[in-house]
């Protein structure tokens, strides 16, 4: 695509204060080409505020050089929705899908079949395993794992799909300047080599609140359904649910205990329609045949406790050097500050060191600090 299309693109998608839908309806009349053809005055004719016209006719744009430029880069993907090659056609069915999407990794994996796996960033230790096992069970069927890259939920699934050797996508609240949450950053990395990093905010753009459920209607625009794992009543999982829904794509649920208030969000889904799921043959059955179930995989899909087994090997895994923090770990949460003084360590090695023992899934950031996971 020429440059002079990606520049028009990226200038009507920074246009200050223009919404998503407004930008729709525009999209439907003129191609940004043309629209910045127009005069002011024709502009103006179309209710375009001053601040906006001025943005729109300005001879250069320093954002939009810094997108240029950052695109320009090896293993930076500026997508366009207009290009049919490269813009996952999925996302282009959604209301409201972002004209442009910034993409670090294979820019392909965006267009295999997907499933969104979200759910509370305090995740229960049951939480936290079920979320492996689906995301494990589906990357060995050929599925690729969505998620938000959060603490919680969206970690384990991105991770647990990472050591099954599959693709994962993890789709930001903010541009690549500002990797959010900072504990992820070298899952991120690991993301971007074996699937793809994607935003719709430009590089410079910083992580904002309101950012976030606008990040959710790419996960389930991406994803032929999506998973909520745990999600308490007001959670923001429940906003990927909706969107989901809103999108015609399907909405799996994993039950909970009603003393659970981190499963009230997933209760209410099934009480709403969702579908009930115990494992992952119970969504690759809804998925219709979009990829294959193997009878070996069909019997290593039944959630389970990890045999004691597999309990001895996640030991014999841990580096020696993170044991005495997670001698300190049982079920209760443990403050970083108790761990480094009971542990004789800085604060910041310790962080290193329990970062390093969540991505193997033996420890889970909780509220309150960490816990020691089941089976570990």
């Amino acid at each position: 695509m020429k440059e002079q299309q990606i520049t028009a693109w990226l200038t009507l998608c920074m246009t200050p204060r223009l919404s998503g839908v407004r930008l729709q309806k525009i999209l439907e009349f003129l191609s940004p080409q043309q629209l910045l053809s127009l005069s002011k005055k024709e502009l103006f004719s179309l209710k375009f505020t001053e601040p906006q016209v001025r943005f729109l006719t300005a001879t250069s744009n320093q954002s939009v050089d810094k997108c240029l430029e950052w695109a320009n880069k090896d293993g930076n993907h500026l997508l366009i929705a207009e290009d049919k090659e490269t813009y996952p056609p999925l996302l282009k069915e959604i209301p409201s899908f972002p004209p442009v999407l910034f993409v670090q990794g294979e820019v392909t994996t965006l267009c295999s079949t997907q499933v969104g796996i979200v759910g509370s960033r305090n995740s229960s230790q049951d939480g936290l395993y079920i979320t492996r096992q689906f995301s494990s069970q589906l990357t060995k069927v050929g599925v690729t794992i969505t998620s938000g890259l959060a603490l919680g939920v969206d970690g384990h699934a991105h991770q647990a799909c990472l050591e099954q050797n599959g693709k994962t996508i993890a789709v930001l609240g903010s541009g690549f300047d500002f990797l959010y949450p900072k504990q992820h950053k070298s899952l991120a990395q690991r993301i971007k080599e074996n699937g793809a990093l994607v935003s719709e905010f430009p590089p410079f753009y910083p992580p904002r609140a309101y950012n976030f459920p606008r990040r959710n209607r790419i996960i389930s625009g991406l994803s032929v359904g999506v998973l909520v794992v745990e999600a308490a009543q007001k959670s923001g999982s429940l906003i990927t649910a909706r969107f989901a829904l809103e999108q015609g794509r399907d909405v799996y649920a994993v039950p909970g205990s009603v003393l659970n208030p981190n499963a009230a969000g997933c209760n209410q889904l099934l009480r709403d329609g969702a579908v009930l799921v115990r494992d992952a043959q119970d969504i690759v059955h809804e998925i219709n045949g979009l990829v294959n179930w193997s009878s070996t995989i069909q019997q290593e899909a039944a959630l389970s406790l990890p045999p004691s087994v597999e309990k001895g090997e996640q030991r014999e895994q841990t580096e020696t050097g993170n044991q005495p923090i997670l001698d300190l770990l049982g079920e209760r949460p443990v403050a970083v500050d108790f761990l480094a003084e009971r542990a004789h360590l800085p604060v910041n090695q310790v962080m290193m060191q329990l970062l390093e023992l969540e991505l193997q899934g033996i420890v889970a950031s909780v509220v309150g600090g960490y816990i020691r996971l089941r089976g570990s």
